[in-house]
């Protein structure tokens, strides 16, 4: 059985992001992506307006930033950002 996560890909700024989170909440984020990996229907999951192929998964106060891979990928999502849903435009502005 292959693990779920290993459908995720965290960019190195995601990684930095996370580890500058809370135990909570990095706890809460990490179960989300496994949530992401298994498509579970109760996530909040919408497109971000102008901007195409990424996506924002809401987790609490946090924002994840992510899109779908090429098929052919080893991943299957790109997981750009995790921030405070305060800076969400900020961001986005910089992907």
């Amino acid at each position: 059985m292959t693990d779920p996560l290993s459908s995720i890909r965290l960019a190195p700024r995601a990684i930095r992001d996370l580890k500058r989170l809370d135990s909570p909440t990095r706890k809460r984020v990490q179960r989300s992506f496994e949530a992401l990996a298994t498509n579970a229907v109760n996530l909040d999951i919408k497109p971000v307006a102008g901007h195409t192929p990424w996506r924002r998964l809401r987790v609490g106060e946090h924002r994840v930033l992510y899109r779908e891979l090429p098929v052919e990928a080893d991943s299957r999502y790109l997981v750009a950002r995790i921030i405070d849903r305060r800076d969400l435009h900020r961001a986005i502005d910089k992907l």
